[in-house]
């Protein structure tokens, strides 16, 4: 009976083995790495999206009068980086710096930034957009694309 049991057992571990041998090597069915690598599509190549040309124009220390509840508290002191369409419109803004600058301030004294608590606690979207009108107006309207605050320092006073 145990020669049985013996032969039963080394018979049985023999068709395991070659089971196992034709299931990785590919016969039966597929090996599990094989089935991966054949299911996954390729990845696409990569590619980046297309930016399309613009260039910054610095505007620094552009004063800019705050109030407070109504009355005249200080002002702020801002660099903005103008965002044109390419370098050489860039070179022509360099030319009508001051103008912009004067129609910023004109903007601004007009209706000067509210804060709410403190020296600097105002809202960047609404100060942007302003901004944005403002340089618009002074360099004309399909020439500035956009405008970002780079810097904002409340002057103590």
């Amino acid at each position: 009976m145990k020669r049985i049991i013996i032969i039963l057992v080394a018979g049985l571990l023999l068709a395991g083995i070659a089971v196992a041998g034709l299931y990785f090597g590919g016969f039966i069915l597929q090996a599990p790495a094989a089935a991966e690598t054949e299911a996954a599509p390729p990845p696409p190549p990569a590619t980046l999206p297309v930016v399309p040309d613009s260039a910054l124009l610095e505007l620094k220390n552009v004063m800019l009068p705050a109030n407070r509840g109504g009355r005249f508290r200080n002002y702020i002191n801002f660099d903005f980086k103008v965002e044109v369409k390419d370098e050489a419109t860039a070179l022509q803004l360099k030319q009508r710096v001051a103008h912009m600058r004067a129609a910023l301030v004109a903007d601004f004294s007009v209706e000067p930034i509210e804060t709410r608590d403190g020296p600097a606690d105002f809202d960047d979207a609404v100060i942007r957009a302003r901004v944005l009108a403002a340089l618009r107006r002074a360099a004309g309207e399909d020439i500035v694309q956009d405008v970002l605050i780079d810097r904002v320092l409340p002057v103590k006073g």
